[in-house]
């Protein structure tokens, strides 16, 4: 009975942690979604899913079955202050829990992605880019396979998903 409560309690623990990363992104996504000064993309579980299901003829399975398997996408953008929403970022979103798979820093530029595991299964990419002019913060959740979301991030045109091509797990 002890054990029970032991592993209940270790569970709930567990949740909070992964819930409170996630309100840290929230709660950075809920503090600008209303400026002016940003483009706020959001897509829900629901669109994926009817995503997914379209008659698509240059797309392939692999896009399709990514696409299939996600659960949300959110999207911060700004053309003012990058360096300083890219800094601002790094200190609120406690990124400690997550891995970073890869950096780029060249010339006042920043790029940084990192994902959140759960039994060696991806669950969570988020990409930060940082420079003078731009500052991108995206979070892509579901089950995540690096090499089809690179493929997904050239399927989708939207601004910042290009950089998904140079995602590669360490």
């Amino acid at each position: 009975m002890k054990q029970k409560i032991l592993f209940i309690i270790a569970i709930l623990l567990a949740g909070n942690i992964v819930f409170s990363q996630n309100d840290a992104i929230n709660r950075f996504f809920k503090q600008y979604e209303n400026d002016d000064n940003f483009t706020v993309i959001s897509i829900s579980p629901k669109m994926f899913k009817m995503m997914s299901k379209v008659k698509w003829d240059n797309v392939s399975n692999e896009v399709k079955q990514t696409i299939n398997q996600l659960t949300g996408f959110r999207m911060l953008t700004s053309e003012k202050n990058g360096i300083k929403l890219y800094n601002e970022a790094i200190q609120k979103l406690n990124l400690g829990s997550y891995d970073e798979i890869m950096s780029i820093k060249d010339k006042g530029e920043n790029l940084r992605f990192f994902i959140k595991e759960t039994n060696n299964r991806i669950n969570e990419l988020v990409m930060l880019v940082g420079t003078q002019s731009e500052f991108v913060l995206m979070s892509l959740t579901g089950i995540i396979d690096l090499d089809n979301i690179s493929k997904l991030g050239a399927t989708i045109n939207v601004k910042g998903m290009e950089n998904l091509s140079s995602v590669k797990k360490k």
